[in-house]
């Protein structure tokens, strides 16, 4: 018993000692507005520690002003002098600072942001008017809304300044903008895999068109007799018809105009716009062929068709890469190699569609 006692309390101990000495964090200052500001352990000093995750997250031992601090939100807060963002002090105007309700955080002299080059300080939002800086429409759906702000000058996307009229442009969908003048390509993106990297640009393409306004899709929109997509290649097309009786929506990346399919912003009269249908990743058909991106598959057997990989198919004559037949390859054992992209059928190693060793005992 007397033992036991004696381990009871050297473990008692061990644990208030890592208490002591670990732990950064004590009673949070105003736990319904903030879960991330608290009072130090054992200092008399402000916390900053997101979510009070101190020993993943990290935390930041604040010189604000204990007696006067407050929580603004989450990771603002203020004291009898400053206001602090993630604990840190900020170089605003004190007693017009303020955040309302569609998070725009400015003063009387600038408007700021949270996501700019340093991880705890507030960046400017260059020339924006703190006293007409608001969102473009607080009607526009969930993320879209928050993506676009105007002032009395300038329209900004994801608060950079783009070229467009304050007064009258509106995004129609993901990819497409209008004013009043002209249209404009919402490119997201440049590059494909690895080599993708987010831009958020906002290019002024084409003169306004007259006719109606619709989204048909994220990516597609129709002005009058006209279809436009902006995440082509040339990251902006324009088909005009002599009318548009009906549209049906595919897809994102395609839709059919009356009778004729239009992928990635490309039109394809030659597919049967009727049957046509999204097989798997890239590959479709219609009743009479089977198209890899839209590129017919020639001599595809249609009956015995099978997909074994976003760029690979087979059929019971031959292996087919994208659109192209891979010579030589036998379709009834060609299988994914154990190394990657390469691909093999007991005689030969493949990659990107060409045979590139010999598996022949030698």
């Amino acid at each position: 018993m007397k033992v036991f006692l004696i381990v009871s309390a050297i473990i008692i101990l061990f644990l208030l000692g890592i208490r002591y000495f670990l732990f950064k964090i004590g009673d949070p200052v105003n736990a319904k507005l903030s879960n991330s500001y608290f009072h130090h352990y054992r200092k008399n000093l402000i916390v900053y520690s997101p979510m009070g995750n101190w020993f993943e997250l990290g935390y930041f031992e604040s010189d604000a002003d204990v007696a006067t601090f407050q929580p603004i939100n989450i990771d603002f807060g203020k004291d009898k002098n400053n206001i602090f963002w993630k604990g840190k002090k900020q170089s605003v105007d004190y007693d017009t600072f303020e955040i309302d309700d569609s998070y725009i955080i400015k003063d009387k002299n600038h408007v700021y942001i949270t996501n700019g080059k340093s991880f705890d300080l507030l960046e400017i939002i260059d020339g924006a008017d703190p006293k007409t800086y608001q969102l473009l429409d607080a009607s526009l759906k969930d993320y879209r809304r928050n993506n676009w702000f105007k002032d009395a000058h300038t329209v900004y996307y994801k608060n950079k300044k783009i070229e467009g009229d304050p007064k009258t442009f509106h995004p129609v969908n993901d990819m497409i903008a209008v004013d009043a003048n002209f249209i404009y390509a919402i490119i997201s993106y440049r590059g494909e895999g690895l080599e993708m990297l987010g831009v958020d640009e906002v290019i002024q393409k084409h003169k306004m068109i007259e006719g109606e306004i619709h989204p048909i899709n994220e990516s597609y929109a129709q002005i009058g007799n006209t279809v436009v997509s902006a995440f082509t290649n040339a990251e902006f097309e324009i088909h005009t018809f002599d009318t548009i009786k009906r549209i049906r929506k595919i897809d994102y990346w395609n839709v059919i105009v009356d009778h004729i399919l239009i992928n990635k912003g490309v039109l394809y009269p030659e597919i049967d716009a009727e049957s046509f249908e999204i097989i798997e990743n890239d590959f479709s058909r219609d009743k009479n062929s089977i198209y890899y991106c839209c590129k017919k598959i020639v001599g595809v057997e249609y009956s015995s068709f099978k997909i074994i990989s976003d760029k690979y198919s087979v059929d019971r004559k031959n292996v087919y890469f994208r659109n192209a037949i891979v010579k030589g390859a036998n379709p009834e054992i060609f299988q994914s190699a154990s190394e990657y992209d390469v691909w093999e059928d007991g005689q030969n190693r493949y990659k990107d569609g060409k045979a590139i060793s010999s598996l022949s005992k030698k």
